[in-house]
């Protein structure tokens, strides 16, 4: 009889081998039950109920087809007296401008309208409550003497869109008193205090109305004042703002929509943000007194009589803010999609009422919940979470045919790719630079904070576009936001075609180089062939890989693979400028494994036969995703780092790490901090901990994923040749940071 796995018992096959091997006698399984196989939030089609028992929110990628067809996509709308031509809408997301300037501000915006966006809604770059301060934004009453918002509007309307924003409603500088007298809860707001706000939110807004905005949006979700009043969780008032009736909970939102209409006009296009659907995701499944999808649509009908002229909705986790409009980071942890931030999971089939769309790594997961609003509704509604139809076009156009949603709310597609729209209307997806959802682009954390204080220094930095991460601080581009043309001619060789070197050939050929590009692979990407296998496909590595080797091949640039390139060939070809991306090196244990414990390379793990007992050396992002990779498949893992707590899973973002962190612990990895691998051999491996304590465990392979190392000897060779290195090779960290180092460097030349 072959030998039966728990994991293949659960999933059927173990059963149907049991019946068959034991010769079981009217014990074999029972057939399934008939009727049609449907894909739902929490288990694929055709599953059987013994495979939903063993993986939850099992994920498939069917869902990117692309027929050529996105004619509703490119089809006419209607938002108030605005018509527009294609149902892509720039969301109030932002760039945190005040580091960059309001120059770089308005270029940033420009470009995006530029690019085919035809509404662009401004993030709410001021806050409402005076005087109370706001340390990223300047007051409402500041503006006017600070910025040159007409000319804002100005450029952006030659652009070719419409320009609207979005109110600050968060109130931070307020909270800091309620808070003194309690917490997120309405209760604790005074009438008079609910009075000031609507009054300021109200004035606000008629300040945007008299610059010239063309439409307002007021943010009444997460963790927003109006949101406050909305649900019973946060709302324990017994008054005319409680939450006895709908009525009730809208009253405030009313009155500040009411104002607004009375100040400025009824005719002002104003946008309402609410929560679609809310979850507990601190304490899953604690949601009773959260908002339904039900309530959320008796909700939105109140503020449609009251006269809003679409309405925005988004995920409602009660507590990770960022999920809101960043959903998709629930998938960001291969293996673990569901993770909550807090080493817990959703079970999708039943949390947020089963009712997301939770089998596609986050794309488009809020659609079905779009179409419930829609359908009870006459205004327009849109949503957000990767909305991005260049990446799954079919399901994107047959959403808006089929009545689920009217406009797609998008921002980082729209930051990685200014030309987005115009490159998906003309069919030219494969130029279109796709997000990579990483989370950098967020306050992220900084290499340098990582290193000295465990990432609590902040940065806005896209990893696959290196000047977005300018907008929002003080130093400036690197020249202009475009690579500007080379003086004279230059022969630039590369020398690696990981993702420093890929984008230093790109740059440097933009600029009208002649670029040769080698690598003594067979392909191009480097590591991130080694990243793709162990992330799996939610972070779209393979897409960029794809659409860098496009690039390459729009400008010219000769690629050469199975190339070892050393010293002699350089000087041999004589290039006038030569960057080396040959990746780092890393550092070895010199310690000798046996049969019973092998030594294996990080690179090598993934197709290395492993045993089940394996300890990772190193806590880097790269071992950190191999240990999920590994766990995935049944393993078990130990990680033995010289590294701080804090240091856990470094290079990678910060939002990464807050998901993913938590749920490596409680996926039953064991952690060894600050600590060494003496020994190993005999199927086991000791450790010395950071207390001078030996331990001693199972382990069948150790993989080595310490720390890389420059790797300059090949740089040290080249005197009296203009060289550069770039990326691992110069200064190892991440994806990130090698793609910006291979664009300036080029930039520099």
């Amino acid at each position: 009889m072959a030998k039966i796995s728990r994991r293949s018992f659960l999933v059927g096959s173990g059963l149907a081998a049991v019946a068959a091997g034991a010769g079981f006698v009217g014990c074999a399984p029972a057939a399934a039950p008939d009727k049609a196989a449907t894909d739902t939030a929490g288990q694929k089609t055709g599953t059987s109920p013994y495979q939903a028992l063993s993986t939850l929110n099992p994920q498939d990628y069917d869902y990117r087809s692309n027929s050529g067809d996105l004619s509703h996509v490119f089809s006419l709308w209607k938002m108030g007296g605005m018509e527009f031509s294609n149902r892509m809408v720039k969301s109030a997301a932002g760039s945190s401008f005040k580091g960059g300037g309001w120059d770089i501000f308005i270029e940033y915006y420009e470009r995006i309208a530029k690019g085919g966006i035809e509404m662009v809604r401004i993030e709410n770059f001021f806050h409402a409550l005076t005087p109370y301060t706001n340390r990223l934004k300047d007051s409402v009453d500041d503006i006017a003497s600070k910025y040159d918002v007409p000319k804002l509007i100005e450029r952006l309307h030659a652009a070719g869109a419409k320009v609207g924003t979005q109110i600050d409603t968060m109130a931070s500088g307020f909270m800091t008193e309620i808070k003194a007298r309690g917490a997120y809860d309405t209760q604790y707001l005074t009438l008079e205090e609910i009075d000031y706000l609507v009054q300021s939110y109200v004035h606000a807004a008629k300040v945007m109305y008299d610059f010239g905005f063309d439409a307002f949006e007021l943010n009444c979700a997460g963790e927003n004042v109006p949101q406050w009043f909305l649900a019973p969780a946060r709302n324990h008032r017994d008054d005319e703002y409680g939450c006895q009736t709908y009525e009730n909970r809208t009253r405030f939102i009313t009155r500040v929509i009411e104002g607004i209409q009375e100040e400025c006009s009824k005719d002002w296009p104003l946008q309402v943000l609410i929560d679609g659907i809310e979850e507990n995701d601190e304490e899953v499944g604690q949601n009773a007194e959260l908002n339904s999808v039900e309530d959320g649509i008796e909700i939105a009908k109140i503020l449609q009589d009251a006269g809003i002229a679409s309405l925005h909705v988004r995920l409602g986790p009660m507590h990770k803010h960022v999920c809101q409009f960043m959903s998709d980071l629930y998938f960001d942890t291969f293996g673990c999609e569901g993770s909550t931030g807090y080493g817990s999971q959703f079970d999708f089939a039943r949390h947020f009422q089963g009712k997301l769309i939770a089998n596609h790594s986050g794309c488009g997961m809020m659609l079905d919940v779009a179409k419930q609003y829609k359908e009870a509704l006459s205004i327009p509604v849109g949503t957000v979470t990767y909305m991005d139809p260049a990446h799954a076009p079919d399901m994107f156009d047959k959403a808006i045919a089929e009545g689920k949603v009217d406009f797609l709310i998008m921002n980082r597609p729209l930051n990685v790719e200014n030309n987005y729209v115009t490159k998906l209307k003309e069919g030219r997806i494969d130029e279109i630079r796709p997000c990579t959802r990483c989370g950098h682009c967020f306050n992220d954390t900084t290499k340098e904070s990582m290193q000295t204080n465990g990432g609590y220094g902040m940065s806005l930095a896209c990893r696959i576009d290196p000047i977005r991460g300018f907008i929002g601080n003080d130093r400036g581009l690197p020249g202009s936001w475009d690579p500007e043309p080379i003086t004279g001619e230059k022969h630039v060789m590369v020398v690696g075609a990981g993702p420093a070197g890929m984008e230093a050939a790109r740059i440097a050929a933009q600029r009208g180089c002649t670029v040769s590009l080698y690598d003594k692979k067979g392909s191009l990407g480097g590591l991130l062939t080694f990243a793709s296998i162990v992330k799996g496909p939610h972070e779209n590595l393979d897409d960029y890989v794809s659409w860098v080797k496009k690039q390459l091949e729009i400008e010219g640039v000769e690629v050469v693979t199975g190339k070892e390139v050393d010293a002699a060939f350089i000087k041999e070809q004589s290039p006038d400028v030569v960057i080396l991306a040959l990746g780092g090196k890393r550092d070895s244990l010199k310690l000798t494994g046996d049969d019973a414990t092998k030594v294996v390379s990080i690179e090598d793990a993934p197709s290395a036969e492993l045993g089940e007992n394996i300890t990772i050396v190193g806590s880097n992002l790269q071992a950190t995703d191999l240990a999920f990779y590994l766990i995935e498949q049944g393993k078990h893992i130990t990680i033995v780092t010289p590294d701080t707590p804090e240091m856990m899973s470094k290079g990678q973002s910060l939002w990464q790490k807050t998901f993913s962190t938590p749920m490596l612990y409680s996926r039953g990895t064991r952690v060894w901090n600050e600590a060494e691998l003496t020994s190993i051999g005999g199927g086991n491996a000791t450790v010395k901990t950071k207390n001078g304590a030996e331990v001693t465990y199972a382990c069948d392979a150790v993989i080595e994923a310490m720390d890389m190392l420059p790797n300059k000897d090949l740089l040290d060779e080249l005197s009296g040749v203009e060289a550069y290195a770039v990326g691992d090779c110069d200064d190892p960290w991440n994806i990130q940071y090698a793609i910006r180092a291979g664009n300036f460097t080029a930039r520099s030349l």
